[in-house]
């Protein structure tokens, strides 16, 4: 998963559309009501003269250990472009605490890999290389649900109008 200098996830995005701040910021309003439904519960802060936008809710990620990713997701609209940024992941499942993700969901892959790498016996082999597999399922599938969002947003400001 891609990381900030902080070692926590981060995603972001920055697209050039034309657009004024305005009618930027008014598609990405639209765009959260499309997506996540009930507009004051997602959005938890929202300055027009800034152009800023934060959204706070969470996205379907089926993981071996969570079944949703609780997320901030900040858009920051300016005169024909936007940069959108994701962070501050947390793992939601209904029998385990909320766990933020970062560097470790990293590190697990890199020690599967080291100990597929340098284990001689094949059953014990075979089992880190299952293991590795479900690791980097579950990263993909948080991977894949925030560039999911990042994507939805990017079709719907740059088609919203045009029909």
């Amino acid at each position: 998963m891609p990381l900030d200098e902080h070692k926590q996830v981060f995603y972001s995005d920055v697209a050039t559309v034309q657009k004024t701040k305005d009618e930027i910021f008014k598609s990405a309003q639209n765009w959260v009501t499309q997506t996540f439904g009930n507009y004051e519960n997602a959005v938890t802060q929202q300055d027009l003269q800034l152009g800023k936008l934060v959204i706070t809710s969470y996205v379907p990620a089926t993981t071996s250990l969570y079944d949703y990713v609780r997320f901030e997701l900040t858009i920051d609209c300016s005169d024909k472009q936007y940069r959108v940024m994701i962070d501050k992941l947390d793992g939601i499942s209904q029998i385990r605490t909320p766990a933020r993700l970062g560097v470790k969901e990293n590190d697990a892959v890199l020690a599967k890999e080291v100990i597929m790498k340098s284990e001689t016996n094949r059953k014990k082999r075979a089992e880190a290389e299952e293991g590795l597999q479900h690791i980097k399922a579950d990263n993909d599938a948080v991977n894949n649900a925030m560039y999911k969002l990042l994507a939805g947003l990017k079709q719907f400001i740059v088609t919203e109008d045009e029909h």
